[in-house]
């Protein structure tokens, strides 16, 4: 091939277009439970409270034979639709944050901790809000809901690709 071009890729993934060893099926899926607990925990600081003022909005009332009495004007709605409204909020900013990530530097907090990084097949730079957005929501709905399959696929796939990668053309690679 031309100097300059990208080379085709090795059996099992190896360096090719981008440098860097791909990363494996065991650091992935450490990375990937270091992040459901890392930003889980981050999570609770808006779930805990919203939840504790979702309880507090039945506070004057009582449960009698699997049936809850409440007197006139409780529960609080204001207090439900606030606790609500903060989970939701946490929800949303939790996921901002692990979306930021991957999109600006190619790690997440697990990423980080065990070593990998995600970035542009072709590129090797990280690979941007509108790619890292579509990632994520793509892991989580297709990815993940089909039997982890696409999940998966990187144990027999060439460039080892999840779906989600292939979707926008990213690798994880080693650093």
């Amino acid at each position: 091939m031309a100097p300059g071009l990208p080379q085709p890729y090795a059996p099992g993934g190896s360096p090719g277009p981008v440098g860097g060893e791909r990363a494996r099926f065991g650091i992935r899926l450490g990375s990937y439970l270091l992040d459901a607990l890392l930003y889980g925990m981050l999570s609770l600081v808006f779930v805990i409270p919203g939840g504790i003022m979702i309880g507090l909005a039945y506070d004057d009332c009582v449960s009698f034979d699997d049936e809850l009495y409440c007197p006139p004007g409780s529960p609080n709605v204001g207090m439900i639709v606030g606790g609500i409204i903060l989970i939701i909020v946490g929800v949303l900013v939790v996921f901002g944050i692990y979306v930021r990530a991957i999109a600006k530097t190619g790690q997440t907090w697990g990423c980080k901790i065990v070593g990998i990084k995600i970035v542009g097949e072709m590129t090797g730079e990280p690979i941007g809000t509108g790619k890292a957005l579509g990632r994520t929501v793509f892991a989580g709905f297709i990815s993940a809901n089909v039997f982890y399959l696409g999940y998966l696929w990187l144990i027999w796939d060439d460039k080892r690709q999840t779906w989600h990668d292939k979707v926008v053309d990213s690798v994880v690679i080693k650093v």
